[in-house]
C-alpha cells in the first residue's frame, strides 16, 4: 500500500484536471459520465507509480473506485450546493480490501467545480428515509463521528444493531420538544408501521381507553403541567397514534375531560383522571419495552422502579400541586 500523502497528492492533481474538464464539457455533468471521468483522471495521474486503480467489484458496491487499499466514492449534484445524501450507514456491500476512504464530489449547479475530501471528515449528518444514510458536506467542518464520540473506523466495524444505537442516541439529541423517534428501530430489519385502519379514540371500549391513557401518561409525565401549558398532551397523543393507530381529535379528552375524571365535578380533573388509571399505569410500567421507555424518557429504568421515577418527573413538571403527594402511595413506601 502506498503512503497516504502520495495518494492524496494524486487526488490533488486529478481534481485539478477534473475542474478543468467539467467547466469545458457539460457532458461530464451526467453522474455516470462523471464517475467514469474520475476513474480515468485518477488512472492517468497515477500512471507509472505502480498503483492499480480500478472500478469496484459491483455497480452497487462501496466505494466506487479501488486503489491499492484506498477507496474513492464519487458523488455529484446538479444543485449549487456542496451537500449530498451518501451511502447507507450499514455499508452492506463495502469492499473489504479498502482501508482508507475518500470522496470526490462534483457540483454542477452554478459554476461547475470538483473537490475531494477524506470520507469520514465529510460526513456531517444522518438522514432517515427507508434506511439511515450518511449526509456528505464538502464545505462544512462538522464531522458526525465527533458528535457520536467515536471514529468512522470504529463505527464501520460495529454490527448493524450497535450502529443503530449510535444513530438513535445522535437522533435523540436533535429532537425538538414534543418530537419522538417512533420510526427509528434499533434493528434495521424491523419496521414500525401503523395499522391500515386508524381507529378513533372515542369509539374504543372503556377498558382499551384506560390502557392507552395509562401508557401515554407513564411515558409522557409532562401531562401534569398546568392547564395553560401549551402542547402538554402532544407527545401523549402522538404516542397513541403512532404506536397504536388510534386518533384522538380532542387531546384534552385523554385526561382533562369530566368523562375520564369520574362523577365528581370541579377540583383537579387531571389528578382524578390519573387516580382512575393508577393500576393500569402500574401494569404498563412492568410490561412496556425498555427501548420505548428510553425513547420517551431518554434513559430506561428497571420495570419495578419506573413508577417512582415517573413521580419524580411528574413533580418537576408542575408547581401548583405535587403528584407524589397524591398518587402511588404503595410504591413510595418500598
Amino acid at each position: 500500500m502506498i503512503e497516504t500523502e502520495e495518494f492524496e497528492g494524486i487526488l490533488d492533481l486529478a481534481v485539478k484536471q477534473l475542474n478543468k474538464d467539467v467547466r469545458e464539457n457539460s457532458n461530464y455533468h451526467d453522474p455516470q459520465a462523471f464517475e467514469k471521468r474520475v476513474l480515468v483522471a485518477l488512472q492517468e495521474t497515477a500512471e507509472g507509480r505502480g498503483i492499480k486503480i480500478s472500478p469496484s467489484f459491483h455497480p452497487h458496491a462501496f466505494p466506487d473506485i479501488i486503489a491499492n487499499g484506498f477507496g474513492v466514492e464519487v458523488k455529484s449534484t446538479t444543485k449549487e450546493s456542496w451537500a449530498s445524501v451518501g451511502n447507507s450507514v450499514f455499508e452492506g456491500m463495502r469492499d473489504p480490501s479498502v482501508l482508507r476512504l475518500y470522496v470526490v464530489f462534483g457540483r454542477f449547479g452554478g459554476m461547475p467545480a470538483v473537490k475531494w475530501g477524506r470520507y469520514e471528515e465529510r460526513i456531517t449528518h444522518v438522514r432517515i428515509s427507508h434506511a439511515p444514510r450518511f449526509v456528505l458536506e464538502m464545505d462544512r467542518d462538522a464531522p458526525l463521528f465527533q458528535q457520536m464520540n467515536t471514529t468512522y473506523d470504529e463505527f464501520s466495524r460495529l454490527s448493524s444493531i450497535e450502529k443503530m444505537r449510535h444513530i438513535r442516541a445522535y437522533s435523540r439529541g436533535r429532537l425538538k420538544p414534543g418530537e419522538t423517534m417512533w420510526w427509528l428501530e434499533e434493528n434495521p430489519g424491523e419496521e414500525k408501521t401503523l395499522p391500515l385502519e386508524v381507529r378513533v379514540y372515542m369509539k374504543l371500549s372503556g377498558e382499551e381507553k384506560k390502557k392507552l391513557r395509562a401508557e401515554a401518561a407513564l411515558l409522557c409525565p409532562e401531562i401534569v403541567k398546568g392547564s395553560r401549558a401549551r402542547n402538554k398532551y402532544d407527545r401523549a397523543a402522538l404516542y397513541i397514534l403512532t404506536v397504536h393507530g388510534v386518533f384522538c381529535p380532542q387531546t384534552r379528552d385523554l385526561f382533562s375531560a369530566g368523562s375520564v375524571a369520574g362523577k365528581e365535578r370541579g377540583g383537579n380533573y387531571l389528578l382524578r383522571a390519573l387516580r382512575n388509571i393508577q393500576n393500569e399505569m402500574r401494569e404498563a410500567a412492568l410490561r412496556l419495552d425498555g427501548r420505548l421507555v428510553e425513547e420517551y424518557w431518554g434513559i430506561d429504568f428497571p420495570p419495578q422502579e419506573r413508577i417512582k421515577e415517573w413521580l419524580k418527573r411528574a413533580d418537576r413538571n408542575v408547581q401548583s400541586w405535587k403528584p407524589s403527594e397524591h398518587l402511588f402511595k404503595e410504591e413510595q413506601k418500598k
